[in-house]
């Protein structure tokens, strides 16, 4: 399978060090959790290009993304393990990432059946809302290790400025007053307004409350809801 790589990524380093030594461990599912937008995917795609510098057959991997084309019909269990089947042809181990995994419900079973060929280094990622529900608990017990992904540190927040050129404060306080404004989350470096990257962050704080907690409990009253939310944030340092 061709994989597309995306180039000139920054190396979250902190993670990768602790996913490297379960690379090629076929009877542990690695399941990357995380929020939205946090790297997950930059993640598993780095992972990617460590495998295949280290000498790993690019038609040993294979890699789908369920929230793009052509793979974003994909929502059973049947057409997952389709999809999969279609493209296991190469011999030896074989690597599966399979990133916004959450897109397919009950995608447990079919994956651990694939686990099972103990030929596959099994790689996940979905929005934590989904996957931390008790449903992976409870299907995959000991059959898989979590790694949650959260956005930028500050020191990655640095060094990540400084991997993509980017101008940094001589002031340390200054670049800390910058990084609580942007919110650490990777995209937002790319941006150089900071009108831009406010309104960015302000989106897809509110995709996460509508889309990973709204809809997915079906909150039906909205303004109780809103009420609570702008409360519980206003209040983060209290006991509530």
């Amino acid at each position: 399978m061709k994989v597309e790589l995306i180039d000139n990524l920054y190396p979250r380093e902190k993670y990768l060090d602790k996913i490297r030594g379960f690379y090629h461990e076929c009877e542990i599912i690695k399941v990357l959790t995380g929020v939205r937008r946090c790297g997950k995917s930059s993640i598993m795609n780095l992972i990617m290009k460590e495998l295949i510098d280290s000498g790993v057959s690019e038609d040993n991997i294979i890699y789908f993304n369920l929230d793009k084309k052509p793979y974003s019909t994909i929502e059973t269990p049947k057409e997952l393990d389709e999809i999969i089947s279609k493209y296991n042809t190469a011999e030896g181990k074989k690597y599966l990432f399979i990133d916004e995994i959450q897109n397919v419900i009950g995608f447990e079973k079919i994956i651990n059946a694939w686990r099972e060929e103990r030929d596959f280094s099994i790689f996940i990622t979905g929005s934590n809302s989904y996957l931390l529900s008790g449903e992976l608990a409870t299907k995959l017990t000991g059959r898989y290790i979590e790694f949650n992904v959260l956005p930028l540190s500050f020191d990655e927040y640095l060094e990540m400025k400084k991997f993509y050129g980017k101008t940094l404060s001589l002031d340390d306080a200054d670049e800390l007053c910058n990084y609580i404004l942007e919110g650490g989350f990777p995209y937002v470096l790319i941006l150089n307004s900071m009108n831009d990257k406010r309104r960015y962050v302000q989106n897809l704080i509110n995709e996460i409350f509508e889309k990973d907690i709204r809809k997915r409990v079906k909150i039906r009253n909205r303004s109780v809801f809103d009420a609570v939310l702008k409360y519980i944030i206003n209040n983060f340092g209290a006991t509530t």
